[in-house]
């Protein structure tokens, strides 16, 4: 085992039948604790960082307003050069730009632990119903209750942890179990589409289509206001993905020996399903259902890194929403919701996975 010591913390690599030759482990000043850590996924979050600061940097450049960088930097920095640029990238841009990356993230990381839970690469809030739900909410308030974009923002978040629920009352006694969890969450999934469908049907053609709009998902109108929530429920999730990231590493040696080695299965299962829910309550409330980037952006981190890793399906999240977000405004003439472009790439992606899987069982 070699060592390495920097700043008090030192560098270990562990013998190769323990972890593979690009793991690498930190240990604290008298082994008070320890961080594993691939070599490859750092890589990849700092690549993907970058991005990310590069697609933040456009976002508030881009626009009919002509902002170049001298400018920005003085807005930046506390003089803006006129009250037109202030308002532009510090009222209109940034807080859209911001909200486009953590809803992106939001979304991921929950893409990612339906993913780990189920054991399943195509499980996800758009598959087991978490996202059908909170259509279900958010239109009874915009077409039966006649509320406001706001209002329907609280009735998504209200139906996705009603879905959630009902889909852990229905699989209570199987224990959150991959195969049957993916079972109900598409039977929900597939009851929620058909109420919206029929609520629909049932409206003057004005209140469809505003309903129509938000269920395909928009970041228009995007506000600091709209960050506030979002972003702390994802800076919650991540105290509890820390808590319970032991045991979820247990867990994947089987579920046998992670109880004979003290890991509550049941208990573990519960909590990420639960935290999973929240960040798409979040999301779906901020931004609407936007469709496939949970599916998506874990896929994409997996590849990447050649393992599963919460911080890069979070950043690859925040990195596809808010490139998408950059499409919809400028590459069809006119704005269009994002929701429309993540559908678009996502489903020639989904087709990408059925065709990769079946040519290796064939």
């Amino acid at each position: 085992m070699t060592d390495r010591t920097r700043l008090g913390i030192r560098i270990l690599k562990a013998p190769e039948h323990a972890l593979t030759s690009d793991d690498r482990v930190l240990v604290g000043s008298g082994r008070r604790w320890s961080h594993r850590y691939s070599r490859r996924t750092l890589t990849v979050v700092v690549v993907l960082t970058a991005a990310l600061v590069g697609l933040f940097i456009a976002s508030l450049l881009l626009g009919d307003f002509t902002v170049t960088v001298p400018d920005l930097v003085n807005t930046l920095a506390g003089r803006p050069p006129s009250r037109l640029a202030e308002f532009f990238v510090m009222e209109r841009r940034m807080p859209r730009a911001l909200v486009a990356m953590t809803v992106g993230a939001a979304l991921a990381v929950a893409g990612a632990i339906f993913q780990n839970l189920t054991r399943n690469p195509l499980a996800s809030p758009d598959i087991l119903g978490v996202s059908n739900g909170a259509s279900v909410g958010a239109v009874i308030v915009l077409v039966v209750l006649r509320g406001s974009l706001e209002q329907a923002a609280v009735g998504a978040a209200i139906g996705a942890i009603a879905a959630a629920a009902l889909i852990m009352v229905l699989t209570i006694r199987t224990g959150l179990h991959g195969v049957q969890l993916v079972l109900v969450g598409v039977a929900v999934a597939a009851i929620g589409t058909a109420i919206v469908d029929y609520i629909l049907t049932q409206v003057f053609v004005a209140s469809a289509v505003t309903a129509q709009t938000w269920l395909i998902g928009s970041l228009q109108g995007a506000t600091w206001s709209d960050l506030a929530p979002v972003g702390l429920v994802l800076m919650l999730v991540t105290a509890v993905l820390v808590a319970v990231g032991p045991g979820t590493r247990i867990a994947d040696l089987g579920d046998a020996t992670a109880t004979s080695l003290g890991v509550s299965i049941t208990r573990q299962r519960w909590v990420l399903v639960t935290a999973a829910t929240v960040l798409v309550a979040a999301g779906v409330a901020v931004g609407g259902p936007i469709a496939f980037v949970a599916l998506v952006a874990p896929h994409i981190a997996r590849s990447l890194c050649r393992q599963s890793s919460f911080v890069a399906s979070a950043l690859t999240g925040a990195v596809l929403l808010a490139s998408a977000d950059l499409i919809a405004l400028y590459a069809f003439g006119v704005p269009i919701p994002v929701g429309a472009v993540t559908i678009s790439v996502g489903g020639a992606f989904f087709l990408w996975i059925l065709v990769r899987e079946g040519g290796r069982r064939g």
